[in-house]
C-alpha cells in the first residue's frame, strides 16, 4: 500500500511506552503522521490494512551501523559499481527487517552525502542519521588504510586542533548529524597495539563538540579506555565492552550519574563470528530474502574465513611479532571457545547494566569492516534483539531498547520511537507475539514507514 494515508484495524498494539493495549486498536495515518488511535475508528475513502489481531509495534531503530561497508567485499574484490549496488540493496534490507531508522556511527562525508541524495531522490531505505566526525589518532585504530579501499571514501586522523576543525568542516551542510564519535581503542586483546589521543587533543574534541551542541559517542571496550570516555562526558558507549571482566559498581554509578547510554553490538562483535562454526544459520529465510546470494556464498566459504582470521589477527597483534609465529599461534587457538566466552561476558555485563538502570540501546555494528564476511545489514538487528532476550532482559524492555530509548538518545523522541498521535507513522506488523518470544519479529508481515506499508518482499523488490 503505497499511500501515506492508511487505516490499520484490529491491531494488538505495543506502543513502545512499555505497555500493550488490552483491546484491539485502530490506527489512522494521515500524510505519514499518526492522526488517531482508538477502537473502531471509521474513515472513508482510505486504504485499510486489517491486522487481524496480529501485533503492531514501533519501527525498529538500529543505533550502530556502517552503511558504506559491504560484508566480504575485501575477499570478493568488489568493483566500485558493485559496491554501490550492494549498498543500496542494504538500505532496502533494513526496511524488510522492520528497521525504519538507523544511526551510522562513522561514515565519510562524501558517502553520507551520496546516501542522503539517494534517499531524497526517492531511493528506498530507512531514516538515516549519523555521528560525524569520527575521531581517531595518527597511527591509531582505523589509520593506515585499516578500513581498506573497499570501505570507499575515508577521512583523515586527527592529531591537532587544525585537524579537528577541518574534519568538522567536511560535514558542514549535511543534515541529520546527531553527535560525534571518538575512538578509544588500544587493541582488541589484552596487548596495547594502537595509541590513544593525548589528553590535550581529547579536550579539544570535547570543546569543539560542545560548541556545536553535539553529544559525544565513545568506542571503548576496555576498562581503562571506558574510564577515559567517562572523563570526556560520554553520552553513549557504542559497544558493550566487558569481554574479559565485569563492570564494577563505581563504573556503573558513574554511568548512571552522567546519564550515559549503552549500545549493545553483541551480534556483529561476537555472535556473527560463530557462523563460521554454524553454517546452517545462513539458511535462515530472512537472510535468503534480504542478502544477495553472492554475499551468502562468501560467508559459506571456509577459505574466506581463514583469510579473514589471518587478517584480523595480523591487524590486532603486536607489530614485533613475526607473521609466521602469529599464524602458528592462531592456528592453535580455540577460536570458537574464545568467541563464546567473550559473548557470554558481554551479555552478562549488559544484563547487569540494564538491571542497574542504565539505558540500553540496540545496535549491531553492521558491517563494521568490509573484511568481515557476514555482518549483514538488516537481519543482524533482529539477531541483536534475540541475543538481548537470551541475556535475560525482559521482552518489553528489549523492545523499548530498539524503539523508544534510542529515539530519546538521538533527541528524536518527538518524531519517532513510539506509536503515538503526532509521531511519524513508522511501525511494523508481526504475525506472532514478541512478548512471548522475541524471535517473533522474524514473522514480519508489513513494515510501515511514513504511512507506506509494504511486505518484506515488496521492500526488497525493484518494482
Amino acid at each position: 500500500m503505497t499511500s501515506h494515508t492508511l487505516l490499520i484495524k484490529n491491531a494488538r498494539l505495543i506502543d513502545g511506552l512499555g505497555s500493550i493495549h488490552p483491546e484491539l486498536q485502530s490506527i489512522y495515518i494521515q500524510d505519514g503522521i499518526i492522526a488517531k488511535i482508538g477502537r473502531d475508528i471509521a474513515v472513508e475513502n482510505t486504504h485499510v490494512l486489517d491486522a487481524g489481531g496480529t501485533t503492531v509495534m514501533p519501527g525498529l531503530i538500529d543505533a550502530h551501523v556502517h552503511l558504506q561497508s559491504v560484508p566480504g567485499s575485501v575477499f570478493r574484490k568488489d568493483s566500485p559499481e558493485t559496491l554501490q549496488k550492494y549498498r543500496y540493496h542494504q538500505l532496502r534490507a533494513y526496511l524488510a527487517c522492520g528497521v525504519t531508522t538507523v544511526l551510522d556511527n562513522a561514515i565519510a562525508a562524501p558517502m553520507l552525502r551520496e546516501f542522503q541524495e539517494h534517499l531524497a531522490a526517492g531511493g528506498i531505505g530507512p531514516r538515516l542519521y549519523a555521528l560525524a566526525p569520527a575521531f581517531y589518532p595518527p597511527n591509531g585504530y582505523l589509520d593506515n588504510d585499516m578500513l581498506t579501499a573497499y570501505w570507499g571514501p575515508q577521512w583523515r586522523p586527527a592529531g591537532s586542533r587544525a585537524d579537528i576543525e577541518a574534519l568538522f568542516q567536511e560535514y558542514e551542510g549535511l543534515d541529520n548529524i546527531v553527535g560525534v564519535k571518538a575512538l578509544l581503542e588500544t587493541g582488541f586483546g589484552k596487548s596495547t597495539i594502537w595509541p590513544l589521543h593525548s589528553p590535550e587533543i581529547r579536550k579539544i574534541i570535547v570543546d569543539e563538540a560542545t560548541k556545536r551542541g553535539m553529544p559525544i559517542y565513545i568506542h571503548a571496550y576496555k576498562e581503562k579506555e571506558q574510564a577515559v570516555g567517562l572523563s570526556m562526558g560520554v553520552h553513549t558507549f557504542v559497544h558493550s565492552g566487558f569481554i574479559f571482566k565485569q563492570p564494577k559498581d563505581d563504573f556503573l554509578d558513574r554511568m548512571i550519574k552522567q546519564g550515559t547510554y549503552l549500545t549493545t553490538t553483541l551480534s556483529c562483535t561476537f555472535d556473527q563470528m560463530l557462523v563460521n562454526f554454524e553454517l546452517e544459520r545462513l539458511d535462515d529465510a530472512i537472510l535468503k530474502l534480504t542478502v544477495p546470494e553472492e554475499l551468502l556464498q562468501t560467508a559459506r566459504n571456509l577459505e574466506a574465513w581463514k583469510a579473514y582470521y589471518d587478517t584480523f589477527f595480523n591487524n590486532s597483534s603486536p607489530r614485533w611479532m613475526p607473521p609466521f609465529i602469529l599464524k602458528a599461534i592462531t592456528r592453535m587457538m580455540n577460536i570458537e571457545k574464545m568467541i563464546r566466552s567473550c559473548l557470554a561476558n558481554a551479555s552478562h555485563a549488559i544484563a547487569t547494566m540494564h538491571k542497574s538502570g542504565i539505558p540500553i540501546v540496540v545496535g549491531t555494528d553492521a558491517s563494521s569492516w568490509p573484511l568481515f564476511l557476514n555482518f549483514f545489514h538488516g537481519p543482524s538487528t533482529i539477531r541483536e534483539i534475540e541475543l538481548l532476550g537470551k541475556a535475560g532482559i525482559p521482552p518489553m524492555d528489549v523492545i523499548s531498547s530498539a524503539t523508544r530509548i534510542p529515539a530519546k538518545m538521538m533527541g528524536l523522541e518527538k518524531l519517532i520511537g513510539t506509536v503515538e498521535v503526532g509521531k511519524r507513522a513508522d511501525m511494523i506488523v508481526v504475525r506472532e507475539n514478541p512478548l512471548e518470544d522475541l524471535s517473533a519479529i522474524k514473522s514480519i508481515l508489513w513494515t510501515i514507514k511514513d504511512g507506506e506499508a509494504r511486505t518484506p518482499a515488496e521492500w526488497m523488490s525493484d518494482k
